[in-house]
């Protein structure tokens, strides 16, 4: 099949996210199952400095206004990698916003992109399948229904669409309606909601998540939506680059390990604990490497840690960047527990290998997780996840003490549940010999992308034959 990725983001090239890592493994799998891959994405201005081949011209018609771009080309690991090229929307040092605040003209910047990414489509060789990620590309699915169903290179091409985070959905003043010839949802336009109404097949990235975007608050406000299209709706799990996230391969590690021999583990933790002026003990080493928000748990985590570290012998070191009120508390823990708590605030690719090595938990207390990626790469690295069970969390880890626990688990959010998870986890590494089993299991686990490929393409067949 020929296939063609419409992202805002592909690892290798720009990356704030998950959704990065997802669509290179996605791309990259299939490419290995032997389908021709191409990618099509804005070029930031991050990305000039990307050397590429001849560009096309497109000019699309949007909201009365003729609107012109150049498509570069380049590859990355034998995927074809096309730049949609507009200085003034896309010639910007961030993707989406200034740092504080989305950008204002963003409706018009992806709503541009889609319309000229099809119109780009109508002079390539046909396409068997458009795959559309998240809300950035969510107009696609209007503009082939209403605009390009006529053209013979898209008149039998599906659209499917992956929800890799369905809290981010685009909703923008009516006005936009007008300007962008999209469809208004009662008082609003909603990029997320086009596509759950337009696109041929819809997914998310893993049957958890899914089942709780049926309803609300899950759903944002769109339950009604993926109820009316639960028949084309799935969930299928990402999957987790295992040559990149390898503890036996790893080169960013200052000593390699695997599960038969884990004494390279064991230096990891000391290397860690010496970097960053901790004592070089076995008390137990928690760790989190995440996107500071409250998304992630920080409510709930703060107050429980600051609890843990008061009463117990333990170490914590958390590596992120995120929401400042967050990221102050998390620097006051370093002031007031120095001997025992680092916060380092940014992201450092490197460090998050060394950190996800060198604990013996890993802390994904998410009050909502699509997927998760961290508790992947934890389970291969023999770093317990400890999760709130929602989500993709829910589909990877089995909470001890259930019969082949993997990592600790809890379910209500709040600071209590929390801590007991905690207190649990703490029990757990006291009981070396039960702790080792688990870390066992934890690192016999495989999720690869070739698994999630394959439930990729049966969609893909699935989407064909509904058009």
């Amino acid at each position: 099949m020929r296939i063609l990725f419409i992202c805002s983001e592909y690892e290798g090239l720009i990356k704030t996210g998950g959704l990065a890592d997802a669509c290179r493994g996605l791309a990259s799998s299939l490419l290995a199952s032997g389908h021709q891959v191409s990618v099509i994405l804005p070029r930031y201005g991050a990305l000039y400095q990307v050397e590429t081949t001849a560009a096309d011209s497109v000019f699309v018609e949007l909201g009365g206004r003729t609107l012109g771009c150049a498509v570069r080309n380049t590859e990355i690991a034998g995927v074809s990698v096309y730049l949609l090229e507009h200085h003034d929307f896309f010639a910007r040092s961030r993707p989406y916003d200034d740092g504080e605040h989305g950008y204002p003209d963003n409706p018009l910047r992806f709503a541009f992109f889609c319309k000229a990414v099809l119109q780009w489509c109508t002079e390539q060789p046909a396409f068997d399948i458009l795959h559309g990620h998240d809300w950035q590309t969510a107009p696609t699915a209007y503009y082939l229904t209403n605009n390009y169903r006529q053209h013979p290179k898209l008149a039998k091409t599906p659209f499917v669409f992956t929800i890799h985070n369905g809290a981010y959905q685009q909703q923008s003043e009516p006005h936009w309606a007008e300007q962008l010839d999209l469809p208004l949802d009662g008082n609003s336009v909603n990029f997320l909601q086009i596509a759950l109404q337009y696109a041929t097949k819809i997914n998310t990235v893993s049957q958890g998540y899914r089942d709780e975007l049926l309803t609300e608050p899950a759903a944002n406000g769109l339950s009604a939506w993926y109820q009316q299209r639960q028949q084309d709706f799935s969930g299928i799990l990402n999957g987790c680059d295992y040559q990149q996230w390898d503890p036996a391969t790893d080169t960013a590690l200052p000593a390699n390990y695997q599960a038969a021999d884990l004494t390279g583990k064991a230096l990891c933790k000391q290397q860690l604990q010496r970097d960053y002026q901790l004592a070089e003990t076995d008390q137990p080493l928690l760790v989190a490497v995440s996107r500071v928000t409250g998304q992630k748990g920080y409510d709930i985590l703060i107050p429980a840690l600051k609890h843990l570290l008061a009463n117990y012998s333990l170490q914590v070191v958390i590596v992120g960047s995120g929401e400042a009120r967050y990221c102050q508390q998390l620097h006051q823990l370093t002031v007031s527990f120095a001997d025992k708590f680092r916060f380092i605030e940014g992201f450092n690719e490197q460090l998050a290998h060394q950190v996800e090595a060198a604990g013996d938990f890993f802390l994904m207390p998410s009050l909502f997780e699509p997927c998760g990626l961290n508790q992947l790469y934890s389970l291969r690295y023999g770093t317990l996840p400890l999760v709130r069970l929602t989500g993709g969390l829910k589909d990877t880890v089995v909470p001890w003490p259930d019969k082949g626990a993997t990592g600790i688990g809890f379910t209500e959010p709040t600071v209590d549940a929390l801590q007991q998870a905690l207190r649990q986890a703490l029990a757990l590494y006291q009981d070396q010999k039960m702790y080792k089993e688990v870390q066992q299991n934890a690192m016999a686990q495989s999720f690869g992308w070739a698994e999630a490929a394959k439930q990729y393409l049966t969609l893909y067949q699935q989407a064909r034959q509904a058009v």
